[in-house]
């Protein structure tokens, strides 16, 4: 909050929040609604979600409202946070807290050709796309997934694991470690259930649902049917638990931001990223060059230079100030660690160029069991 305060200081100075601030799809409250659909989420969701967020993290509520009396603050919504762009009481909690807080679905200057958007929608998983017989907007299945797991997984955890158990797993990096992590965690707290084969179970049943299918048919009609070797009574859960261990192989090689690729795109002139723009609202005839593009959503720090046919141009990742655990070493034993990356963009327009100053904060943490 230090870096926000300071920032308050400066004339002319605007706040970007690149997605996922509030967390809201995490929420106990989106817990507690149940797994209805997408859209009754939404609707049923009032700004007693707004007051449990502000209740845990009240340093960081009473530090934007101060920046937010001087200074403008730009909010685009992450899909983790979608709901406050489609919910009018988010909406009206947020800007009766913060004076000038504008939501956006991605923000776009003319001037200075300046693209912000969370990224989301380059995620296959985490993406909105179009029903192909009804033409209506299905929502992303990793809310779905997010919201079974927190209901399946997350409350069965709980009743024979510490908390933190459960608080720890979301924020393993790189995801394939979380298999490692539960082994991990099993060791150190004795526990009497194989926490991989419940993660496991819990997904796969996930897989079976309904709401699943249906996106899988959407997304992947010619394949689709491929769905079925993961629930099938012959062998197919044991199956499935292969193919989901060597995804999440594979998942291991990226450690990079694997949005990379469609930001090289975008900076170099290609407009077929905004058929991915499903569920954001605004006029993208209006963007046509970009020579800045930040986005968020993959929790990794980017900055690099891209060349063009028009110039150097720049992408930028936010990353994340979200505490993740990372392993130490190649191997289980070493155990893990507890990490805050905490990036800092300073963007000034002010000269003939642009100057942009980047750098980040490393905060190491303890776990019980392992190494600081």
């Amino acid at each position: 909050m230090n870096f926000i305060e300071d920032m308050s200081q400066t004339e002319d100075v605007e706040l970007f929040v690149v997605g996922d601030g509030f967390e809201i799809l995490e929420s106990r409250t989106v817990k507690e609604i149940g797994l209805v659909s997408f859209e009754e989420v939404v609707e049923t969701l009032d700004e007693t979600v707004i007051d449990e967020i502000e209740k845990k993290h009240s340093e960081v509520f009473e530090t934007l409202k101060k920046f937010s009396r001087r200074h403008r603050v730009y909010y685009v919504v992450g899909n983790h946070d979608y709901h406050i762009l489609k919910n009018k009481k988010l909406q009206n909690a947020l800007k009766n807290r913060f004076e000038k807080f504008e939501i956006l679905p991605y923000y776009y200057d003319p001037h200075s050709k300046l693209l912000v958007l969370h990224g989301n929608q380059f995620d296959v998983i985490n993406r909105f796309t179009v029903d192909r017989k009804t033409k209506k907007v299905i929502p992303p299945l990793g809310d779905y997934i997010a919201r079974y797991m927190m209901i399946n997984f997350d409350s069965q955890v709980v009743n024979f694991a510490p908390e933190d158990v459960i608080r720890d797993y979301d924020n393993v990096r790189p995801l394939l470690d979380v298999f490692h992590w539960f082994d991990y965690v099993t060791e150190i707290y004795d526990l009497s259930v194989d926490l991989v084969e419940l993660w496991l179970k819990s997904f796969l049943s996930m897989l079976k649902t309904k709401e699943a299918r249906k996106w899988m048919r959407n997304n992947f009609p010619r394949t689709h049917w491929l769905s079925r070797v993961f629930v099938n009574r012959f062998g197919g859960v044991e199956l499935g638990k292969v193919l989901v261990r060597s995804i999440y192989t594979l998942r291991k090689l990226r450690r990079v931001d694997y949005l990379q690729r469609w930001a090289i795109s975008i900076l170099k002139g290609n407009l077929r990223w905004k058929e991915f723009m499903t569920g954001y609202p605004g006029d993208l005839h209006e963007v046509e060059e970009v020579d800045i593009l930040v986005m968020g959503h993959v929790h990794h720090f980017t900055y690099r230079i891209v060349p063009t046919t028009q110039g150097k141009k720049l992408y930028v990742n936010c990353g994340s100030w979200r505490p993740v655990l990372e392993k130490i070493g190649l191997r289980k034993k070493h155990g893990f660690h507890r990490k805050a990356e905490l990036p800092k963009i300073i963007m000034d327009f002010s000269g003939k160029n642009v100057e942009v100053k980047a750098s980040i904060t490393n905060v190491l943490g303890k776990i019980q069991g392992g190494d600081s």
